[in-house]
């Protein structure tokens, strides 16, 4: 799913690349506009690991315990610290977190959606942080809801992961690939994301298939409002349901309906063109130009250094093709389980109404993967 986010989502999100098996030579060959993006996100995670900031910072802890390294980022209600000696950075309670010093530069976000952006010092009262940059800003830590790093560059304002997942069945030589990855970009006003989902499978005596969805979004904020404004661009591939690509690209409105440590609800409408392209030989039900409206709901819940909810639903109704309805499904259970690595488990639905002709009007799937989140 693309999600809205202040820190660098989402909705959910997240390229994951679709790989067609070679029956001949039985190797996997990467479709090239798919492995560009996919390439880029490895390369980004080599620059981003290498690219930290000095680890100066200083957490005061209620008990008493002080931890000096880098702040990376506080989101669910978990303030990720990297110090100098440890390898990986680690997530803190941030209910248990007295105060932060730190000269490096940060944007804090409210639960109102207001993001602040400078250095961070305690504030004049217990439990309270102070943003510094040409003012002073004082917020109570129950109000602080996200803090990532506004770094000096594009790729330093860049977050991400990518996880994997395969399996194998000997009794019928079924092998299978699943591919997820997210990008998030973040500066005070503007957020953009990339997200994508990518499952293939190969089987004896059978066609092969595939299904790639990605998922963008530019969104920025309105006069420091719950309000964002900006476009969309979403895709889908998909062999079960015979379509080459279908590209959907417009304009729309979010807002963040419910934004705290605990639990996110985010609402977007708009408006979108599709171009769908169907495969060789097959024919549609439906027109293949069409002008939609974009709603899609993204609701996110989690528990400290544990697990993550998140269902991200979009629904594309047809305004030139009355009658007409299109519906992606995602949802995503993260368990953390080491640093910064976790397990996933996905579920996913691609519905359309007037479906190319032999094609299913729903293609359902559910992967598991490992992945590696990275700032």
């Amino acid at each position: 799913m693309t999600h809205l986010r202040t820190s660098v989502d989402v909705d959910s999100a997240p390229v994951a690349i679709k790989t067609p098996i070679d029956r001949a030579s039985g190797t996997a060959r990467l479709k090239l506009p798919l492995v560009i993006p996919f390439l880029a996100l490895m390369l980004y995670s080599c620059v981003s690991a290498a690219s930290s900031r000095e680890k100066t910072d200083i957490v005061y802890m209620r008990n008493g315990d002080k931890i000096t390294g880098e702040i990376q980022s506080l989101e669910k209600g978990q303030l990720s610290v990297k110090p100098d000696y440890a390898s990986s950075a680690f997530a803190i309670d941030w209910g248990k977190v007295e105060r932060l010093e730190s000269s490096q530069l940060f944007v804090v976000t409210d639960p109102n959606g207001v993001s602040y952006s400078g250095t961070l010092t305690a504030g004049p009262h217990p439990h309270t942080i102070t943003i510094i940059e040409s003012a002073k800003t004082t917020l109570p830590h129950e109000s602080v809801v996200e803090i990532a790093e506004l770094g000096s560059t594009f790729l330093k304002r860049m977050r991400g992961n990518i996880d994997l997942g395969t399996s194998f069945a000997r009794s019928n030589g079924q092998k299978s690939l699943t591919l997820q990855s997210g990008l998030t970009y973040q500066s005070t006003k503007n957020i953009y994301t990339l997200n994508s989902n990518s499952q293939f499978t190969s089987q004896q005596e059978t066609s092969d298939t595939n299904e790639t969805t990605v998922k963008t979004a530019y969104f920025h904020q309105l006069r420091s409002s719950h309000w964002y404004g900006g476009g969309i661009a979403n895709f889908l591939s998909s062999s079960e349901q015979q379509i080459a690509l279908q590209s959907t690209l417009g304009a729309a409105v979010a807002n963040r309906v419910i934004f705290t440590n605990k639990t996110n609800l985010n609402l977007i409408g708009g408006l979108g063109y599709t171009v769908q392209r169907n495969s060789d030989g097959s024919m549609s039900n439906g027109p293949t130009h069409s002008l939609d409206s974009a709603f899609a709901v993204q609701y996110s819940t989690f528990r400290f250094d544990s697990t993550t909810f998140d269902t991200t639903v979009w629904l594309y109704p047809s305004l030139t093709s009355p009658g007409r309805v299109r519906m992606t499904l995602n949802q995503d259970v993260y368990y953390k389980f080491l640093g910064d690595f976790y397990f996933r488990m996905s579920f996913y639905d691609n519905y359309d109404n007037q479906p190319v002709v032999g094609a299913p009007a729903n293609n359902l799937g559910v992967s598991t993967s490992v992945g590696w989140s990275f700032h």
